[in-house]
C-alpha cells in the first residue's frame, strides 16, 4: 500500500507544525503508519514526542527518498513533473485528459502558427492551450465517438468551420471538454450534438455554454425517424425523464415535447445512416 496525496499533505502538515505532537489519523494513513512503523497510539492519535516526530519523518523520507515531507507535494504537476518528487505518478494533481479534447475541423485551421487539413475521418487530440479558439465561430460537441469520427459524412448546413470536439466517454475524458468550454470567448457558439433521447436532451441542458443544439427537423422527426426509435432505451432513462419534466427553459422545448410525448430514443448514428439534415434548435 503506498501513501496517497492527501494522506502525504496530512503529515505534511503535521511535520510543519513544531509544536504538535499529536497526529490524528485513521482509515488509508492509521493502517498504512502501524503497517510500517512501531508506534503508539492512544486511541484517538499517534503519540510523539520531538525526537520521535522527527525520527518518523526521517524513516518516512528514507523510503520516498526525493519526497520532502516539510515542503510536501507540489500543486499542479502532471504526471511527469512529479517523478521528481515521487515514484507514484497517480499523485500528480494534472491528469492526462483534463485539459487535452480530441477533435476535428474540415476546413484549414491553424495551429502554432501552420495551416493544417485533417484527412477525412480523422481527428487530433489538442491540448487546450495551443488551440487558437479566434478562428472558430462556433464549437461543435458530438455525443458519440463513432459519430464523431464520421462527422464529414452528416449533413449540416454550413459546418466546415466549426471546431468539432468529442464529448467524451466518462467523466474523466469529458473534463478535457469542461475546461476547453471555461476557456472559450463569450462570441463563439457552442452546439451540441446529442443523441435524440431523454439523456442526449440532458446532456444538452447540463453542459456548459451550450447555445443550440442540432436536430433532425420536426417533419423528419414525425415522418422518417419514429419508426427508428428504440423505446426500450427511453424506458431506461427515466431519471432523464424526470429532469426534462422539470426544464421550464424555453430552449428547445420542440424537442423536449417530441421526444417524451412520442418517448423517442434515436440515435446519432441514424441521422448518418439515413442522410438526414440537421437544424439548430435555439
Amino acid at each position: 500500500m503506498e501513501l496517497g496525496k492527501s494522506e502525504i499533505a496530512t503529515l505534511s502538515r503535521f511535520f510543519r507544525d513544531e509544536n504538535k505532537l499529536l497526529l490524528a489519523s485513521k482509515g488509508k494513513l492509521r493502517q498504512w503508519l502501524e503497517q510500517h512503523f512501531d508506534l503508539y497510539h492512544n486511541g484517538k492519535h499517534f503519540v510523539f514526542d520531538p525526537v520521535s516526530k522527527e525520527t518518523l519523518r526521517r524513516e518516512i523520507e528514507r523510503s520516498y527518498p526525493r519526497l520532502n515531507l516539510l515542503a510536501g507535494l507540489a500543486s499542479g504537476q502532471d504526471r511527469v513533473a512529479i517523478i521528481a518528487q515521487s515514484n507514484n505518478d497517480k499523485l500528480a494533481d494534472s491528469k492526462p485528459n483534463d485539459k487535452y479534447v480530441l477533435a476535428k475541423c474540415l476546413a484549414k485551421f491553424e495551429l502554432d502558427g501552420q495551416r493544417l487539413m485533417l484527412p477525412l475521418g480523422t481527428s487530433v487530440r489538442l491540448l487546450v492551450e495551443r488551440i487558437d479558439l479566434s478562428q472558430f465561430s462556433s464549437i461543435v460537441v458530438v455525443e458519440n465517438l463513432d459519430v464523431f469520427d464520421k462527422w464529414h459524412l452528416v449533413t449540416l448546413q454550413d459546418n466546415n468551420h466549426s471546431l468539432v470536439v468529442y464529448r467524451g466517454h466518462d467523466q474523466a475524458t469529458a473534463k478535457g471538454l469542461k475546461y476547453l468550454l471555461s476557456q472559450l470567448p463569450l462570441d463563439i457558439e457552442v452546439i451540441m450534438f446529442p443523441d435524440l433521447d431523454p439523456k442526449g436532451l440532458e446532456i444538452s441542458f447540463t453542459t456548459p455554454r451550450i447555445n443550440r443544439v442540432l436536430a433532425p427537423k420536426i417533419s423528419d422527426i414525425h415522418n422518417v425517424l419514429r419508426p427508428y426509435s428504440q423505446p426500450e432505451v427511453f424506458l431506461q432513462q427515466h431519471s432523464a425523464v424526470a429532469f426534462l419534466s422539470q426544464q421550464h427553459s424555453p430552449r428547445w422545448q420542440e424537442l423536449v415535447t417530441i421526444v417524451k410525448t412520442h418517448k423517442l430514443a434515436v440515435m446519432q448514428q441514424v441521422f448518418i445512416a439515413l442522410n438526414i439534415p440537421l437544424v439548430c434548435y435555439k
